[in-house]
């Protein structure tokens, strides 16, 4: 069994949709956009306005029902009217012409539009849309209209530049952003952090060991052992910023020993190793005969003559 129904303002009684449908469909509320922001406004329901026996029946009553109530100014949420639709049983000849006539897909005035309109065959359109959706970016003192295009002049990546234009610089020091973006104060820090840790050296904070590493001229690995120990080989304090170790400088064993080396003195073997540009290991190497210099006399600066057997 087949009908027509319609919705109406309660308030009001006037019909501002007719459908056709079977079963429950004259209480379903999704419709079109129209149709939903009406029920939202206002007080409406629904009701059943004739049964039918055949679908083709029903699909002529909705289509005059419908034609007749918007010409008198109801109606005013159905798109077309109507007489297309269906429950999907069948499609007749007829209702096929109808539904062609009556398609505004298919009308000369929206052909041309969708003609003149479409990005494929109207090349103004088409910059149009384009330039809607490229961002313009600023690298340095130059501008392009694209990251796409930053990419192929730059040889990067379009992720690249997006991550320049985040942290608002580049690794060569150039100022970045997008043209309609503000820019992003660079902090002064280091560009790539990665793993860094922050760290405290004598007293002086350090974004990584690698720049304590530098600014000594030592390895960085060095610096790594200082920090596991809380102090490097002077006792100097060196942790992490967020180490809350309580602990204590012990000298290494034989490290406050004075020597000399080529009649020069020097308070530790350390001290002695780091002014003339050797490690300590050499130093401590040629005191306890392990290797054999000329370029280095060494002896420990309480060190006693040797006493010959033969006296």
């Amino acid at each position: 069994m087949y009908y027509v129904y319609e919705w109406y303002n309660v308030e009001t009684n006037e019909v501002f949709y007719v459908g056709k449908g079977v079963n429950r469909r004259y209480k379903v509320k999704k419709r079109n956009n129209a149709f939903n922001n009406y029920i939202k406004d206002n007080n409406c329901d629904s009701r059943i306005v004739k049964y039918f026996e055949e679908e083709k029946d029903a699909f002529e009553f909705e289509y005059t029902y419908i034609k007749e109530l918007k010409s008198n100014g109801q109606c005013k949420c159905n798109l077309h009217c109507g007489g297309a639709g269906g429950s999907g049983e069948f499609w007749t000849d007829e209702l096929r012409k109808e539904y062609s006539e009556h398609n505004v897909m298919k009308s000369q005035k929206q052909r041309n539009r969708m003609s003149i309109e479409n990005p494929m065959k109207n090349k103004e359109i088409c910059e149009r849309v384009n330039s809607q959706k490229r961002k313009a970016v600023i690298i340095g003192n130059k501008e392009y209209k694209s990251i796409k295009e930053a990419v192929l002049e730059l040889q990067t990546s379009a992720d690249c530049i997006s991550y320049w234009c985040k942290r608002g610089i580049n690794p060569n020091g150039e100022l970045c952003r997008y043209k309609k973006s503000t820019q992003v104060q660079y902090d002064g820090k280091r560009y790539n952090k990665g793993s860094c840790k922050p760290i405290i050296y004598n007293g002086t904070e350090y974004e990584s060991p690698v720049d304590i590493s530098k600014k000594l001229n030592i390895s960085k690995y060095k610096v790594y052992r200082w920090a596991k120990k809380g102090f490097d080989d002077y006792g100097n304090s060196c942790k992490y910023i967020n180490d809350t170790r309580e602990l204590k400088f012990e000298r290494k064993k034989g490290e406050n020993h004075a020597i000399i080396v080529n009649e020069e003195h020097y308070k530790s073997i350390s001290e002695a190793g780091r002014k003339l540009g050797v490690t300590p290991q050499y130093i401590g190497d040629i005191l306890r005969g392990k290797i054999n210099s000329k370029k280095y006399i060494c002896k420990y600066d309480n060190q006693q003559p040797s006493i010959s057997l033969n006296g």
